[in-house]
């Protein structure tokens, strides 16, 4: 299997995880402003594109969740 990021390439592995946590709660944030701003005015929303920006939001959510978990279980 091809490891495809090493450790070695990045300088403050910690700051690195944390900063990855915080745009996972960021984008999770983002997802439920997005849900909370169509259900309170949704006539506002009815032709705007919301779809894509919520769907790339939990995308991206999944993949790191998805790498953690995969990470975890690999210890």
């Amino acid at each position: 299997m091809r490891k495809f990021m090493s450790d070695e390439n990045i300088p403050d592995k910690a700051a690195y995880q944390v900063n990855r946590r915080l745009m996972c709660w960021a984008a999770l944030g983002l997802m439920a402003a997005t849900v909370v701003c169509v259900l309170v005015n949704p006539d506002a929303y009815k032709n705007a594109p919301v779809g894509p920006i919520f769907y790339g939001l939990s995308g991206l959510v999944a993949v790191y969740f998805g790498a953690t978990s995969f990470t975890q279980a690999k210890k």
